[in-house]
């Protein structure tokens, strides 16, 4: 478990990149309010990307951009890894890697949205396939430019709880899913680390207590829930904040 004082020592002068699901959003919201005490950020949009400073000291900086990947376009949803289809998103993605100074790491997951558009497996590898070889050639240009590439943490899909159980990103087909991204991005040599949310979610799955069906990291409300109590628990995503800083931070 992390302080303050430990998450910024560890992560000043860094530049974290994030490429995954809305879920990156809640995480990137939660750290910074209760790991890095940063609290003037009530959001983070799906494309975010902001140099941050330690409130309490100033000369701490750190570097967090975050692209979603569920569609090409910001605002829509459930094409997933089939957004790098588009030329222009894959450029956008592409020139966060292009100049001097890179990210020092990458956090991407497959997200939820590829349950949605792929409809089974046989499909998807074609999908994860481009997506590896994709994230492949963006290492490979940045160690050609003498530069050091980013260090890559896959971290699985969460599992999807209560009602959205039945829906299109069920948990067996994620966990299918999760397992076809990963041995791509082995196979082109392109994984560091991996962080498996799927598993460390799947015990607040059952229901919508810890969870609103596919985010882990909403923050309470004081309305009734899914399950007609007042709030919920979102506990399970500040744990996944910390497990994060441990991949980050321990060596």
């Amino acid at each position: 478990m992390f302080s303050s004082e430990e998450a910024w020592n560890c992560l000043s002068n860094r530049w974290i990149f994030w490429w995954g699901d809305s879920n990156h959003c809640d995480t990137i919201r939660n750290i910074l309010h209760f790991l890095l005490d940063v609290h003037d950020i009530q959001a983070v949009p799906r494309r975010f990307d902001m140099n941050i400073t330690n409130p309490k000291n100033p000369s701490q900086m750190v570097r967090f951009t975050s692209i979603f990947n569920g569609n090409p376009n910001a605002t829509g949803n459930y094409q997933g890894l089939n957004s790098l289809i588009n030329a222009e998103y894959r450029e956008l993605l592409e020139g966060y890697f292009s100049e001097n100074a890179v990210p020092d790491t990458v956090i991407m997951n497959s997200g939820l949205h590829d349950g949605v558009f792929w409809p089974n497996v046989r499909r998807f590898i074609n999908g994860a396939d481009y997506a590896a070889s994709f994230w492949a050639k963006i290492v490979d240009g940045v160690r050609k430019r003498g530069l050091k590439p980013p260090e890559i943490i896959y971290r699985t899909t969460v599992t999807t709880g209560g009602y959205a159980r039945r829906l299109a990103f069920n948990p067996h087909k994620m966990e299918a899913f999760n397992g076809v991204v990963l041995d791509k991005l082995r196979q082109y040599g392109v994984v560091n680390q991996v962080i498996d949310d799927f598993d460390m979610t799947y015990p607040w799955h059952y229901d919508n207590r810890c969870n609103d069906g596919v985010h882990y990291g909403r923050a309470p409300a004081k309305m009734k829930w899914r399950d007609g109590q007042i709030g919920h628990q979102y506990f399970v995503d500040l744990m996944l904040g910390h497990v994060l800083l441990n991949a980050l931070c321990i060596r």
